[in-house]
């Protein structure tokens, strides 16, 4: 996060404490996880600084699931934002542009985009990603000799 110092306007405000600090905000065209990088305004992708090809359909689904980062978002949620309301295809559709994206995105790197089964699909870097529900890393089972 970028901060920015107050500086006195004029010498007549002198006494204004200058080490008040406030937040500026990231700039909210530009949405990151990792070294994905999606700018709005220039409609780009780039992921490890190597520019992805992406159809008008990837672009807001991908921007869709950055700006809600690290949580779940179902089918119905992708459709009706990707998509909108009056969507009548198929709901497969979401499964297949997400499949696009994952082709696209994870020759590049290590995965981004996570299904959670009966629940949706999120987006997060992968020094946070959780395990699969069901997956946990645990450690090996040991065998015993005679025991199998």
């Amino acid at each position: 996060m970028r901060v920015r110092r107050h500086r006195p306007a004029s010498p007549n405000f002198a006494m204004v404490d200058t080490h008040d600090i406030s937040p500026v905000p990231e700039d909210p065209q530009v949405l990151r996880c990792g070294d994905l990088v999606l700018d709005e305004a220039r409609w780009t992708v780039h992921r490890a600084g190597t520019l992805v090809d992406l159809s008008p359909t990837e672009f807001r689904l991908l921007g869709c699931l950055l700006r809600d980062q690290g949580s779940v978002l179902s089918r119905t949620q992708l459709l009706q934002q990707v998509w909108g309301r009056g969507y009548a295809g198929r709901s497969q559709v979401v499964e297949t542009y997400v499949s696009y994206l994952r082709r696209k995105l994870h020759q590049l790197g290590p995965p981004l985009i996570h299904t959670r089964r009966g629940a949706g699909y999120l987006i997060c870097a992968p020094d946070l990603g959780a395990p699969e529900p069901g997956r946990e890393t645990s450690p090996p089972a040991v065998s015993r000799p005679g025991s199998g």
